[in-house]
């Protein structure tokens, strides 16, 4: 699933870059880095063990849900603070492009 964010980001980010410049282009980069950051940081906690009862896995998944979420709203405050000239529309066409990769990996057939 990083991967199909990573490419989803990718290709906005170009997509941007010869439609309409370098700040919309580095502005839905970052958008795609904060939800690639907050799925690798879930993936960590969640998927830390192999085996473990029913109730540890729901507790590393909460944990890990709530790591995820505090991680994104920290980077869009710190985005906030460090970038003030980001073009904000296109920061969070970024990530929520790159967080439809879940969606996207719904329909996506492996066999």
């Amino acid at each position: 699933m990083i991967r199909l964010q990573l490419a989803i980001t990718v290709v906005l980010a170009v997509a941007l870059l010869l439609i309409l410049g370098q700040k919309a282009a580095i502005a839905s980069g970052l958008g795609g880095l904060i939800a690639i950051l907050g799925s690798v940081l879930y993936a960590m906690i969640a998927f830390s063990v192999k085996f473990a009862p029913p109730a540890e896995i729901m507790r590393r998944h909460f944990a890990a849900e709530m790591a995820k979420l505090c991680v994104t709203l920290l980077s869009f405050a710190a985005l906030f603070v460090l970038y003030r000239q980001a073009a904000w529309l296109w920061v969070f066409a970024g990530y929520l492009a790159a967080a439809s990769a879940y969606w996207f990996g719904l329909l996506i057939n492996r066999r």
